[in-house]
This record gives C-alpha cells, sequence and structure tokens, in this order.
C-alpha cells in the first residue's frame, strides 16, 4: 500500500473516526484505526462495541493496500508534520504480525507498527429504506439539550441511552435518570417516517462533537434492525440500538398543578448558581424555595454558611416549600433558550415540571427529608 494525503484532511478524518477505536485489550486491533485504499478511494475506519464510524479523505492511492495504526501515535505523528502532502507506505509481502508503517513527510521519516487490515470488522451493509433528513444542527440542538439527564452507568442499560421517537412529523428526544427527566421536540419535514429507537448517550455524546451548526448542512439517518446510521458530508457513522423498554412519559401529569411559577430564567439561574457555593453534597445538595404572593425565597443553611434570596415570581395557585438539588434546576434551565421559565407543582412531595407546551417539558424530583 502506498498513499499520499494531505495533512490537514487526513488529521481531521483521523480525529473524527478516532472516537469509535476500541479500548479493549483482549480485542486484536484495541486502540486502532484502520487506514484502507483497497476500494478505489482512501477511507479510515475504527468500531467498538458500540459504534463504528468511517471517513473518506481525498488523496492519491499510488499502491492498493490496508493496514491497522495505533490511532493516538498517528494522530501525534501527522499534527506534528509541517503542512503539505504526507506519504503513507508498508510492504505487503511483510510478515503480518510485525508490520512496518512508514509515514515520510519532506525529510521526515516515521517508522511504526502495524497491523493486518483484515482484522478489522467491518460496517454493516447498509439497509437505506426507512431514512430521515435532518439539519445537523437541529439533532445537535435536541440532543445537546436532553443528553445532561442520562445516567452515566446503570444497572438498567436503557438509562444510559436516549430514546428517539419519530412519528407524524414530529422528532421527540428523552433522556431519564434517577430525580429527572428531560424531555424536548421539534417538527420535522418529514411525516412518513415512524420509529423509536433507543441510543446510547456517550455514542450520541461523540456525535453532536462531530456534526455542524450550520443550519443549511444536513445528515441522514437511516433505521435498521440493531443500529441506526448516520450519514453525512464524508462520514457514515453507525450506533448500536440499546433494546429493552423505556419510560413512558405519559404517566408525567401536570394538568392537576396546585401551583404555577412564571419567574426570570436568568434570575433563577443566578440565584442558584450562588446557592451551589453554599449547598454541598454532605448537606443533602438541596435548597429550599419557599413560593408566598409574588415572591419566591430560595435559601440554603449548610455546614459552611447560609444564602437567602428573594425573587420576583409571577405565581397563581397556592403558596407552597419545597426542596430541590440546585444543580437539576440549574442543568434544566441551561437548555432553556426562553426569557422566562414556567414550572407547575403538584405538591411537596410531588415531581415538579418546567415546561412549555409542544417544545420542552424538564421535570425535577423534590429533596426529601
Amino acid at each position: 500500500m502506498k498513499l499520499s494525503i494531505e495533512k490537514n484532511k487526513f488529521l481531521n478524518a483521523i480525529s473524527v473516526v478516532s472516537k469509535a477505536i476500541s479500548n479493549k485489550p483482549s480485542i486484536s486491533t484495541s486502540g486502532c484505526v484502520l487506514l484502507d485504499a483497497t476500494k478505489g478511494y482512501i477511507r479510515i475506519f475504527a468500531n467498538n462495541e458500540d459504534m463504528a464510524i468511517q471517513g473518506i479523505v481525498e488523496g492519491e492511492i499510488i499502491e492498493e493496500g490496508m493496514v491497522g495504526v495505533d490511532a493516538r501515535l498517528l494522530n501525534d505523528i501527522v499534527r506534528k508534520i509541517p503542512d503539505g502532502n504526507i506519504s503513507i507506505f508498508f510492504n505487503e509481502k511483510e510478515d503480518d504480525d510485525n508490520i512496518k508503517v512508514v509515514i515520510e513527510s519532506n525529510n521526515i521519516k516515521f517508522d511504526i507498527s502495524g497491523k493486518n487490515g483484515y482484522l478489522f470488522n467491518d460496517l454493516p451493509e447498509i439497509e437505506r429504506d426507512k431514512r430521515l433528513t435532518i439539519s445537523q444542527y437541529a439533532l445537535k440542538d435536541i440532543i445537546r439539550r436532553t443528553i445532561f439527564c442520562t445516567s452515566v452507568s446503570a444497572v438498567n442499560k436503557v438509562l444510559e441511552g436516549e430514546l428517539l421517537v419519530i412519528k407524524n412529523g414530529i422528532l421527540r428526544v428523552e433522556a431519564i435518570e434517577q430525580s429527572r427527566v428531560a424531555i424536548r421536540q421539534i417538527e420535522i419535514n418529514n411525516s412518513e417516517t415512524d420509529e423509536r429507537v433507543i441510543i446510547k448517550a456517550a455514542s450520541l455524546n461523540e456525535l453532536i462533537k462531530i456534526i455542524s451548526d450550520d443550519t443549511e448542512a444536513m445528515i441522514d439517518m437511516y433505521f435498521m434492525n440493531d443500529n441506526v446510521v448516520f450519514e453525512f458530508d464524508d462520514y457514515i457513522i453507525v450506533m448500536r440500538l440499546i433494546e429493552g423498554n423505556f419510560f413512558d412519559s405519559s404517566n408525567l401529569k401536570y394538568n392537576d398543578y396546585i401551583t404555577k411559577v412564571e419567574v426570570n430564567k436568568k434570575n433563577l439561574f443566578d440565584c442558584l448558581d450562588r446557592t451551589t457555593l453554599i449547598a454541598k453534597e454532605g448537606d443533602k445538595r438541596s435548597v429550599k424555595f419557599i413560593i408566598s404572593n409574588n415572591n419566591l425565597n430560595v435559601s440554603v443553611v449548610s455546614q459552611i454558611g447560609s444564602i437567602n434570596e428573594n425573587i420576583e415570581i409571577i405565581k397563581e395557585g397556592e403558596d407552597m416549600e419545597i426542596n430541590f438539588n440546585p444543580k437539576f434546576f440549574i442543568d434544566a434551565l441551561k437548555a432553556i433558550d426562553d426569557e422566562n421559565v414556567v414550572f407547575y407543582l403538584i405538591g411537596k412531595k410531588f415531581p415538579c415540571f418546567i415546561r412549555k407546551e409542544d417544545t420542552y417539558n424538564y421535570v425535577i424530583l423534590p429533596v426529601l427529608g
């Protein structure tokens, strides 16, 4: 194999594809990306147990072939080479267990170890009959406004994922962990697609690091039995679906609220941010809301001190006293762009709903005791 690739294009592709490398020492291709020039174009590929990423990079194929290379080492080498074209080659006749890959640019030459390219599991065959096309920005935005609410490590693996529901021209994304729920929805230009899938949040988090903030840039999603495929620009990302039953959000009822509060988002956010200086984990990390008349009193008393602040609100219904974890409220407020937010309370021992009809619903359980 012998290739010539422009440095910056190569470096960008390595950076993207490396997000799918496997770090399991039991896997022969652990930590490696595949450089493949056997299909008439140059592709860089990596996969792990949750996802696979393929990137196509422009360049000249002088001799066909494929080889696996340590992703971190390759990235560091390419990054430190001056701008311009890079040559990569190895001798196909060398021992498969002792492949020497040569990387050259100008007067610089690196010799590094490589792995047999046939050790890599390739992309599954992609079925393209079930497709949803959406702007990269819209997909990125709805994921980032909910993904904070997934569990990093849970006994129930479903809680490590986000639920994507596409139906009747609406994309709804839901995430849940022990004490809170995040739900957002947007209209999409597709009333044909009807899908319900659970995707691991860690994989989606890598996706939103890659895709664009450009509202004009599009991404295609393809739905298969065990995988969902994202195809955009020169990349294909395949993610394994999580099997299981997701929490039924239709059980979240707020209509029988007894207290409704409208408040300036920035005022509440800044207030809660100040309380985190005092509210610590050892003190159950809670703040007290006292809602009366058109005033919200927010207070914390802990081992290191206290804080007490009043915020002007518009209140409907009963006065109430209730405790919350300030971080959960802050995370929800960060995900909302509105100048004012409205939250609904149905009792001091029941969930609080921060919601806007047909747009978002952030549900936070109170701190009891």
